[in-house]
Parts: C-alpha cells; sequence; structure tokens
C-alpha cells in the first residue's frame, strides 16, 4: 500500500529525476484503519478529560500528545513503514516525417507559389519563430524519423539543433510504397523502454503498402500513444479527365445520323470547360465537338456528339477530352470506335388499314427519297391500286420468304382480323431471328385493343395487351411529345444537330391532339417519350413512343398517328428527319452481317485497384444470345491465379444486340473473360497495382483525422501546426529505475521515541501526583 507523498529532486546532469514515495506492508483496509486511528484518538482525549487531578487542561493536553506520539511510532513499526524511490526521465516523443515521392508534389497555393509538400513540412518543423522541434526537446526526449518504405533514425549532430536535422530529409530515392501504418505501429510498440507519450506524424496520410492508418491508430491506443497528424498536401485530385464507356453502332448506312455516347470524368481539381472532340482517322479537323463545364467538386456526366457519315467504307474514330490545364495522366483521354459505312438502299414495307393522314404522308416522304426502297399495302384499296401505284403491292407479305425482302415494316393500325395467323408468326420470325425492324402505329379503330387474342404478336409487343386501352382516346387539348432522357441519347430522336438544339425543338413542334393507351409496359421496354399530362394505368406518364428489343432485331411503338402534324410550317424538316432516322436505325440489325458472330471485350486494358470492369458482348445479326436466352449471356471470369467465377450480362437499354456487366472491386492480377460454352478466350483485361505513390494524390485527411481520434490524440491542418504545443497534455516523466529503500520502521530512534514518550509521560504524571 503506497501512502501520499512524492518529493522530487534531481540527481545528476542528465535530467534525470529521484521520485519517492512511503510505502507499507499494512493489510487492513483504509477505512478500517480510520475508524481504528480515530477511535484511539477520541479514547484518549476522553480519558484525559475525565483525569480527576490538580493538572491544568493544557498540561492534560501534553499528556495525551505524548501517549499520541506512542500510539503512532507503534503503528510505523507494526506496518514496516519504509521509502521506495525510483528515478524518472523524460518521455519520448517521436516525430515521423514522410518522405515518400507523393510529398515531391508541389501544391497550389492560395500566393501561388509552388512548394513541395515536404519542403512545406521541413519549413514548418524548423521555422526559428517557433522552433516547433526545439520546444518540443526541452520536455520530451524528441526522435525523429524519415517514413517511407521503412524508417530512418535522424539525429542533430554535436553541436547542431534538431532543426538542422530535420532540414536534411529528402524524398527518398526509387521508393514506390509507404509504409505509414508499419512505421507507427513499430514506433509505438518498440521493446527495451517506454512506449512514447506522442507520435507527431507529417504527412499526406496516403498508405500504399502495409497496415493501413486505423490499423496502426488501435496499435497506439493499446499502448496509451496518442498519435498526432499535421496533414500536408491538397485535398482535391490534381486535375484529370478522363472519358470512358463509349457507345456507338458497329454497322451503319451512309448519311445515317451517329450517335457516340461516352461518360466524361473529372477530378474536383478541373475548372472550367472541357472540350470533347470525335475525329476521323486521316482527317486533319474535328468532324465533331462539344464543350461542357466540368462540374464543381469533379464527377461524371454524359456527353453524346452527333456525326453523318457521307462515304462509305471502314473508318476509325477518336473520342478525345482536352481541358484548359495540362495534366499529370493524359492516357485516359482518349478512346477509339470502328464504325463500317455501307453505301445501300433501306427496303421498307408501309401497311395500313385505310389511307390515313399519317399513311399518306410518310408514303410520299419515302417515295422522294432515293435511299429508300418502299412497298406499301393497304387492305381497305381496290384490286386496282396496285397497277396504278408504282410501289404498292398486291397483297401483304405472307411467307418469311417475302418478308425477307424487307429491312423495316411499317404497320399503321392494321386489322388484324384481315391477316392470317402465319403473317404473325412469320413477323415474329422476321424481328426475332432476322434482326428486322418493326414500327407500331397505334390507330383508334385496331391497334392496340383488338391484337389481344394473337400470341405471337403478344411476344414481341413491349407490353401487356390485356392492360391497352381499347376504342378511340381524344385530348381535350392538344400536347406535344415530351422525350425522355433515354430518348433524347437515341440519334432517331435527334431533330437538330446538338442534344441541346434537339430538346428545344421537341419542345417548340406543333400539338397533337389523339394517343392510345399502349398498356402496362415489360420490363424491358424503355420510353422514349411521354405524354405531358396524362398518366399510365399502373403510374407515372403515359407512354407514347415505346421500344424494345425482340431477339436480333427492334420493335418500336407510336401510341399517336399524327406526326405529320410537325409539317406545318417547316415542310419536312421535323418529319422527315424523324422518319428517316428511325427507319434507319431499325433497319440496321439486318444491315449487320450473320455472320459478324461474338465480339465480347472490356471497355479499357488496365484498371485501377477498385475500378469498375464494364464488359460489354455485342452480338451480330441472325446470331443468338449464346446462354441463357434472350434476357442474358453467361460468361465466366477467370483470374490468373484464383477459382473462376460466372457472370451475367443484361441486355443494354441503349443499344440494339448489346449486352453488359459491371464488375467491381477485382483483385490485382490478369483476367480473361470467355463465353460459356464456347471455350474461347473473348477478352482479356489486368487491374495493375498503384503505378507508386503518385496514384492517388490528394490528402487522406478524413483516414488521419480518424486515427488520430481512435487513438487519443488529434489531427492539425499544417498551417495551424503551432496550436500543437499547446493542445498537447502535460508531459508524464516515466521511471527510469529504482532506488534502494529505506526503512524508516527498522531504526535506533524509532525505539528511542517510543521509550522517551512513554518516560516523559510517566515522569510528568509523577510530578502532578496522577496515576
Amino acid at each position: 500500500m503506497s501512502l501520499l507523498f512524492a518529493q522530487v529532486t534531481p540527481v545528476d546532469q542528465a535530467a534525470a529525476e529521484a521520485v519517492w514515495r512511503l510505502e507499507t506492508t499494512w493489510r487492513f483496509a483504509p477505512w478500517i484503519t480510520v475508524v481504528a486511528v480515530a477511535a484511539i484518538v477520541l479514547l484518549i482525549g476522553y480519558c484525559y478529560s475525565r483525569e480527576r487531578s490538580p493538572a491544568g487542561r493544557g498540561y492534560r493536553l501534553l499528556l495525551g500528545g505524548l501517549r499520541l506520539t506512542t500510539f503512532v511510532l507503534l503503528v510505523v513499526m507494526l506496518s514496516e513503514l519504509l521509502l521506495a524511490g525510483s528515478r524518472s526521465g523524460r518521455p519520448r516523443f517521436v516525430v515521423l516525417v514522410d518522405n515518400s515521392p507523393s510529398m515531391s508534389v508541389a501544391d497550389p497555393s492560395p500566393d501561388g507559389d509552388q512548394v513541395t509538400r515536404l519542403e512545406a513540412a521541413k519549413q514548418t518543423l524548423t521555422d526559428s519563430s517557433d522552433d516547433l522541434l526545439g520546444r518540443l526537446a526541452d520536455d520530451y526526449q524528441v526522435e525523429v524519423y524519415a517514413v517511407a518504405s521503412d524508417r530512418q533514425p535522424l539525429a542533430p549532430a554535436e553541436g547542431e539543433a534538431w532543426a538542422d536535422a530535420a532540414s536534411a530529409i529528402d524524398v527518398a530515392a526509387d521508393d514506390s510504397q509507404t509504409r505509414l501504418g508499419d512505421a507507427i505501429e513499430a514506433t509505438a510498440s518498440a521493446a527495451g523502454g517506454p512506449a512514447p507519450q506522442g507520435v507527431l506524424v507529417v504527412s499526406d496520410g496516403r498508405v500504399t503498402a502495409g497496415a493501413a492508418l486505423e490499423a496502426a491508430a488501435e496499435t497506439a491506443r493499446r499502448v496509451s500513444t496518442p498519435l498526432y497528424f499535421f496533414g500536408v498536401g491538397a485535398k482535391n485530385e490534381p486535375p484529370d479527365i478522363a472519358i470512358d464507356d463509349l457507345l456507338s453502332e458497329a454497322v451503319v448506312f451512309v448519311d445515317d445520323l451517329v450517335s457516340f455516347r461516352a461518360t466524361l470524368r473529372t477530378t474536383a481539381a478541373v475548372g472550367g470547360s472541357v472540350r470533347v472532340t470525335l475525329r476521323r482517322e486521316g482527317d486533319s479537323k474535328p468532324i465533331a465537338e462539344q464543350t461542357l463545364q466540368a462540374p464543381t467538386g469533379g464527377g461524371a456526366q454524359p456527353v453524346q456528339l452527333l456525326h453523318r457519315p457521307t462515304q462509305p467504307g471502314a473508318f476509325r474514330y477518336t473520342l478525345t477530352a482536352e481541358g484548359d490545364e495540362p495534366e499529370r495522366n493524359n492516357r485516359n483521354n482518349a478512346l477509339a470506335h470502328r464504325l463500317v459505312v455501307r453505301d445501300q438502299q433501306v427496303r421498307v414495307l408501309i401497311a395500313s388499314e385505310g389511307p390515313s393522314y399519317e399513311y399518306r404522308y410518310l408514303k410520299h416522304l419515302l417515295e422522294r427519297d432515293s435511299t429508300v426502297k418502299l412497298g406499301n399495302f393497304l387492305q381497305e384499296a381496290d384490286l386496282e391500286y396496285a397497277s396504278a401505284d408504282p410501289t404498292a403491292i398486291e397483297r401483304l407479305p405472307l411467307r418469311a420468304s417475302e418478308l425477307d425482302e424487307y429491312d423495316v415494316a411499317v404497320l399503321m393500325d392494321l386489322d388484324p382480323r384481315a391477316a392470317p395467323r402465319s403473317f404473325w408468326r412469320n413477323l415474329k420470325a422476321f424481328v426475332g431471328e432476322s434482326g428486322g425492324g418493326l414500327v407500331l402505329v397505334a390507330g383508334p379503330r385496331n391497334l392496340p385493343g383488338r391484337y389481344g387474342d394473337l400470341a405471337d404478336f403478344a411476344a414481341f409487343y413491349p407490353a401487356d395487351l390485356g392492360s391497352a386501352g381499347v376504342g378511340e382516346t381524344v385530348t381535350s387539348a392538344g400536347f406535344r411529345l415530351r422525350p425522355t432522357p433515354l430518348g433524347l441519347r437515341q440519334a432517331p430522336l435527334q431533330l437538330a444537330d446538338s442534344p441541346a438544339a434537339s430538346a428545344a425543338v421537341w419542345r417548340g413542334l406543333p400539338e397533337l391532339y389523339w394517343h392510345a393507351e399502349l398498356g402496362k409496359l415489360k420490363p424491358a421496354a424503355q420510353t422514349l417519350a411521354t405524354h405531358p399530362t396524362a398518366s399510365a394505368a399502373g403510374g407515372g406518364a403515359a407512354p407514347l413512343v415505346v421500344s424494345s428489343y425482340y431477339g436480333a432485331g427492334q420493335v418500336l411503338v407510336h401510341g399517336v398517328d399524327s406526326t405529320y402534324r410537325w409539317r406545318r410550317q417547316t415542310g419536312d424538316a421535323y418529319f422527315a428527319r424523324y422518319w428517316v432516322q428511325t427507319l434507319r436505325s431499325l433497319a440496321r440489325g439486318r444491315l449487320e452481317s450473320a455472320g459478324a458472330g461474338l465480339e465480347l471485350a472490356a471497355d479499357r486494358e488496365v484498371y485501377k485497384p477498385g475500378e469498375a470492369v464494364r464488359l460489354r458482348l455485342r452480338i451480330g445479326a441472325g446470331q443468338s444470345p449464346p446462354a441463357e436466352g434472350g434476357d442474358g449471356v453467361s460468361v465466366l471470369i477467370q483470374p490468373e491465379a484464383g477459382p473462376q467465377q460466372r457472370v451475367s450480362l443484361a441486355p443494354s437499354p441503349d443499344a440494339r444486340g448489346v449486352y453488359e456487366a459491371t464488375l467491381d472491386r477485382l483483385p490485382v492480377g490478369a483476367y480473361r473473360a470467355i463465353i460459356a460454352g464456347s471455350g474461347e478466350t473473348a477478352a482479356q483485361w489486368e487491374v495493375a497495382a498503384p503505378p507508386g505513390e503518385m496514384a492517388q494524390l490528394s490528402i487522406a485527411e478524413d483516414e488521419m483525422r480518424t486515427a488520430a481520434e481512435r487513438s487519443g490524440g488529434f489531427y492539425l491542418p499544417l498551417d495551424e501546426a503551432g496550436e500543437l504545443l499547446a493542445k498537447l497534455p502535460p508531459p508524464r516523466r516515466p521511471p527510469v529505475d529504482s532506488l534502494p529503500p529505506i526503512e524508516l520502521w527498522n531504526r535506533w530512534w524509532m525505539i528511542a521515541g517510543i521509550c522517551g514518550c512513554l518516560t516523559a509521560e510517566w515522569i510528568l504524571r509523577k510530578r502532578r501526583g496522577m496515576l
């Protein structure tokens, strides 16, 4: 049991100090000791207060004091009281200075100076006005280490100050790793001495190998060593612009409007505008460009460039993104795409129950277009109509071979009762197997209300026929089609030379006055345009232009039958552009060669750890998905080391015959993907370790702050480093070694004191005649 006593006295020239404390072998509980002592004192006082003698009050107090002194001396002897001493030294305080290559980065400062992170750290530690290291050395035994792949101790030479030693730190050469967490753990758990009473880490907080800061903080917490961090560096990544996920058609017609869609990614340091250009190999000037404003704080945004090729052939296009400021990494600023352009007519069949305005205007438009070979059929026409109209056919193409003479079929409110069921079966094969395009234009008489009992039609119709509206739906006021964000990205709906201008055109088109209820959409259906005010039966805006991929082909449904109204005051400017682009887009399924096979690829060849890998499978016309039917495709992911895994690719919402999947958090290594059941290697890529320290250059402020709080310390930005000394707790001197104990109870003067007190009390009592 240690009793209250501590005396600090210097004992040598090394600033070590001796600390003494009272110790005893007394084993009684403290409260028992206090009660017993109090009882004895009261008993002595009571006895002398009741004493009947001529002695006065002062005399009796003297006698009581002698009796009490005797009692205290006896207790000291019985408890074996002694003085236990130890010598204490100055506590350890360790400073870890990150000198990895990332500390060579010069971050922009408000005053425009370009000072590297390491130089800024050294200036803070060695500033003569603050003398941070020197003031720490007054109270602590300071140790300084340079940290990259390992700890390198630093010490001032004889006659030098700590500032001189710290100023000699330089960036580690050929060092691609920062093991900051390992250095903290080694410092906190060092054997052979007391744990440091604090560890100051001057770093940008990026750990590229070894223990994480959170794990190192837990080690420091267990040994009661708080971590203090000086954060060095900019909070944002250096300027970096990347473009990925390029998606476009593989084969198109001459004069087709081709959409090149991609994702533009920028870091927070990218300010101002970013220019995205589309170039064709062999051309000196860009063929299309778009300027986007980099979002504040960085992020991703879609980009779309449009191009209309005028010559046939196979071409290589490159999509490039450039900013106003230079970047450290330009390897992710461009993507290439191969496009085949063919010069041939689009074969279109128009079939309608009667000569509606929509039918007549579209028929006359396509008859004037030299790139279209037209065939038209009217169910209500008389027998002489086919001989009088050069594009008319005598009967509806009923056989599969007759349908295969066309690339696109446009059915306008066709009466299903006037066509045999074999026609719908062959039409299903025309779309799903041959890659043909199909446009279904609703009307007040038949479509979609009278098609409910046609199973073959229901298979490729993109909605539930049982919930489709029957009969005419008339609006009391005019309305304009409202393209969805997905629709505005589709080339057929581009009515101007840029997406923004196209959206403005849609807002100004003449109004329409009739629409049909198409029914509840199937999960794979895509809504390209909606009614501005009417609601669908299942909620949401009523869909009026719906697209769906069925097998190798595509089906487009119009819930309106009066797009000819768009010709008012503008002629064929928008009516013709929409319909020609739509028919050409639908015809591409037949245009692509049936022998094109399957093409599986990753969007890049090299990825950083943690980046998502996007796999994309393109299926040629006439080809069926190799596994899992039309709703998905199975591929096997085979890493260089480790077990393989099966991944399902889902149909892309943006392109026909394209299936996609995203793979997240793949470990570092080489990979290949094969189509399940084919046994052929179809795609290869690599997840590469970060290129040393320079992979991520923003300061890891959150990680350092969390590690500091977990260990009981705190985090300070480098410009607030002067607050460190004021916020540090007072130093605690650790014991160095023990001093020989001094036994107070086993002394001659202890016995002499007891005997002296008893003798003096006896003599004084006798003098006053007290018993």
